[in-house]
């Protein structure tokens, strides 16, 4: 009969041992033949995924190897045979669960996707905070995207520009004709992205006045007010050859304080968010209850509920089961305020027997939206009062001889937005 080892997440790695105590009697293991693992899906062979016999030892009675990696919801059947001393051949079977869970060992929340700018740049803070102390000429700095030259015909988008950290800073793009060849012509447009290496998309208002014969000699640019981190330009030239280049003016003055001022920006919009227990710029999270609930819906916590993106649940043989929507449940955004993951008419919630540690995992996104704009104005000038407050004080407010630890500009900006009640959440 096969025992049913801990069930494990893929990116998880443990021992596991097969004990032939009760088979051996006298004898001892006289060697290990073989240790396999079928998927017990398709029976296929998964040995080198799921094992790590460069781990595997022994003792006269106990074979120990390494279980890792896995495919959240399969169930693997682990084989070891071995030897007697006595040269009779015996084997034991176990299966091992795997399913993808969050970490933690009981109820609660997860971050799952951090955001990917804050409400308040540098820029602001800085002119919150009147401390920028040089001019546009000694605190700009030009870089080059496409290399100023003769560049061949290329008709897609397909001469790219190098990527330019834009983010916190204002940025002016230019493009810089010099002479194009008879009949040639010279697309050029701004693309942006969140991370460095892409994928890059079109700013929507990105596109240049494409460069003729007659308007070759004229410098164009723009300034970029999108939100991503980084920007490049793209371009093409049709019928012939054009000698032109593509460079990014940034803004950045030389504030020996500006890491200081990035930690309290973060540390203020964290203030907040755990002040009014909402998430301002768009997010992903993980909220797992303990059991389900008597009634009809579950309340998600920080308001802003964007949509809901999964909702999966393990029961006692660390089966993994998700939820099919509007069949299983439905989602209620319910605007600024809490939502609800609501059973549809006459529906229940499964019946089946749920694990004991996080047997329920609801994955949502949440937040105001995804550009400072979406922010409502008070949440930014509540993290600047607090940013402000931070960088005057480095600690609590002293009057007198009297220690203030509050800040009442900040208190009714945050009451102003309004505290969430976060006490009935079943974490």
């Amino acid at each position: 009969m096969a025992v049913t080892f801990q069930s494990k997440q893929p990116a998880e790695k443990w021992a596991i041992s097969f004990d032939f105590a009760a088979a051996l009697g006298v004898n001892t293991i006289s060697s290990v033949i073989s240790i396999i693992a079928l998927d017990e899906l398709d029976n296929s062979n998964v040995s080198t995924i799921v094992l790590d016999s460069t781990l595997q030892t022994n003792s006269d009675t106990i074979v120990y190897t390494y279980v890792r990696a896995g495919t959240s919801g399969h169930r693997y059947i682990i084989t070891c045979i071995i030897a007697r001393s006595d040269g009779s051949i015996h084997e034991l079977e176990g299966i091992l669960p795997v399913a993808e869970t969050p970490v933690s060992v009981s109820g609660g929340t997860r971050c799952v996707t951090e955001l990917t700018l804050e409400p308040v740049t540098i820029a602001e803070l800085r002119t919150a905070l009147n401390i920028d102390s040089g001019t546009m000429a000694t605190d700009s700095i030009l870089y080059t995207s496409i290399v100023a030259g003769s560049h061949g015909v290329v008709t897609a988008y397909t001469l790219l520009g190098t990527a330019i950290d834009v983010l916190g800073h204002t940025a002016v793009v230019y493009l810089t004709p010099v002479n194009n060849g008879a009949g040639g012509t010279v697309d050029v447009k701004i693309q942006e992205s969140d991370i460095l290496a892409g994928s890059y998309t079109d700013w929507a208002t990105g596109a240049f006045t494409q460069v003729t014969e007659t308007n070759d000699t004229v410098i164009q640019e723009k300034a970029y007010t999108g939100v991503k981190k980084y920007i490049r330009t793209a371009a093409k030239t049709l019928v012939a050859a054009c000698e032109f280049g593509t460079s990014v003016m940034v803004w950045e003055p030389n504030i020996s304080d500006d890491t200081l001022l990035t930690d309290f920006i973060e540390t203020a919009r964290r203030d907040v968010e755990n002040d009014t227990s909402r998430k301002l710029i768009t997010q992903t999270w993980d909220y797992c209850p303990k059991s389900w609930p008597s009634g009809d819906k579950i309340k998600l916590p920080f308001g802003n509920l964007q949509s809901v993106t999964s909702i999966i649940y393990t029961d006692t043989d660390g089966v993994a089961t998700t939820l099919t929507p509007t069949t299983d449940y439905t989602v209620e955004l319910n605007g600024t305020q809490c939502g609800f993951v609501v059973l549809p008419y006459q529906g229940s919630w499964p019946s089946a027997t749920l694990r004991p540690s996080q047997p329920i995992t609801i994955r949502f996104i949440c937040g105001y939206g995804s550009t400072a704009a979406s922010v409502p104005v008070a949440a930014r000038q509540a993290i600047k009062a607090r940013c402000i407050n931070l960088y005057a004080n480095r600690g609590d407010d002293v009057i007198g001889v009297n220690t203030v630890n509050y800040d009442k500009t900040y208190d009714r900006l945050v009451n102003s937005i309004g505290r969430l009640n976060d006490m009935d959440f079943d974490f």
